[in-house]
C-alpha cells in the first residue's frame, strides 16, 4: 500500500512538473531611451521608457519567432510607459484584428522588434517598429527614441504556493504512513 501511494504521489509530482516545463508564463521587460524630444508627456532627451508584461513561453521555439499580444493571445499582456503616458496591449489599433502588438526575434533569438501602434482619440499616439519608437501628445509635440535590445530580460513567473503546499503535504503523508508501518 505504501509503495503504491508513494508511486502515485511521485507520479503526480512528475506530471505537474512536466506540465510546467513545456509551457510557462514568463515576465519580460525592455527599456528604451529618448534621443530627441519636444517634451510630450514630460519626456526629455535621455529619459527611459519601458515595455513590460507577461507571455506564454510556448511561443518561443526555433528562431526566428514572434510573441503576439493581440486578442488571439489573451494570456499575454504588455504595458508601455513613456513619461506620463501608459498604454496596454488592448489599446494597440490592431489588437482586435491580430498581428500587433508583438515582440520579434531573429534567427539567433535576439530581440529585433517591439511593434506597437496606438492612435488615441485625443490625437496623441505611440508608434514602435523594429527597435525605434515615436510618441506624440495631443498638441503634436514629439519624442523619438530607440529600444535597447540588450536590456531585454525574461524571468519566470513564480509557481503558485498551492503547488508547493500540495507536494509538501503528499510527502508528509508518505512519511507518516512509513512511520506507522514501522511501528506496527
Amino acid at each position: 500500500m505504501l509503495r503504491t501511494s508513494a508511486k502515485a504521489a511521485l507520479g503526480l509530482l512528475a506530471l505537474l512538473g512536466a506540465a510546467t516545463a513545456q509551457a510557462a508564463l514568463v515576465n519580460f521587460s525592455i527599456t528604451g531611451y529618448v534621443d530627441g524630444s519636444e517634451g510630450p508627456f514630460g519626456l526629455d532627451v535621455g529619459d527611459a521608457i519601458t515595455a513590460s508584461g507577461t507571455f506564454d513561453d510556448s511561443a518561443i521555439g526555433m528562431a526566428p519567432y514572434t510573441v503576439y499580444f493581440d486578442a488571439a493571445h489573451s494570456g499575454n499582456s504588455m504595458t508601455i510607459v513613456a513619461g506620463s503616458l501608459s498604454l496596454n496591449n488592448t489599446q494597440d489599433d490592431y489588437f482586435a484584428v491580430g498581428g500587433s502588438p508583438r515582440l520579434e526575434f531573429d534567427s539567433m533569438g535576439d530581440l529585433v522588434g517591439v511593434n506597437f501602434y496606438a492612435a488615441l482619440p485625443d490625437n496623441s499616439g505611440f508608434d514602435s517598429g523594429a527597435l525605434a519608437f515615436i510618441v506624440n501628445d495631443a498638441d503634436f509635440y514629439f519624442a523619438t527614441g530607440y529600444w535597447d535590445a540588450g536590456s531585454f530580460t525574461v524571468t519566470p513567473v513564480p509557481i503558485p504556493a498551492a503547488v508547493w503546499l500540495l507536494s509538501s503535504g503528499l510527502l508528509s503523508l508518505a512519511g507518516f504512513a512509513r512511520r506507522r508501518q514501522r511501528a506496527a
